[in-house]
């Protein structure tokens, strides 16, 4: 639950990611800089980095403004991209009031990446996003 509407519940997911995204978790071979989502279908979703290099996390696969954003997520349980490599990310927003918004999220079909620590991690490492995002959205 976020104390914020459903719009700018969706907003800050979609289009602020950056704002959030916490500068420590990447794939890239450089310090991040920069979090990016092109919010719309086929959208890209990749990380920038000091060295100018980029490094690409997967794609936008739903945008529907402001109910439900699904995102191709191409990192494999060994933290690197891997383009023939989909689960899914799920972010549903559902308001509970004017300023209440229940975001439910879900990354499916974590089969996918193996046993490998990226499994291992998943829950407390999007834990941890998912709390910066709160405290974002509820600025």
């Amino acid at each position: 639950m976020v104390q914020a509407s459903q719009e700018t519940a969706f907003e800050v997911f979609t289009k602020k990611m950056d704002l959030w995204w916490p500068r420590t978790h990447h794939i890239g071979s450089a310090e991040m800089t920069e979090m990016v989502v092109e919010p719309y279908v086929n959208g890209r979703w990749y990380t920038k980095h000091t060295d100018g290099t980029e490094a690409n996390i997967g794609y936008v696969l739903t945008y529907q403004p402001y109910d439900l954003f699904v995102l191709a997520w191409q990192i494999n349980g060994d933290f690197k991209c891997d383009p023939d490599l989909i689960t899914e990310v799920v972010a549903e927003f559902i308001p509970e009031g004017p300023k209440t918004t229940r975001v439910k999220f879900e990354h499916k079909d974590l089969h996918k990446l193996g046993n490998g620590k990226a499994v291992e991690s998943m829950n407390e490492g999007w834990g941890t996003i998912l709390e910066l995002y709160r405290k974002q959205v509820e600025q």
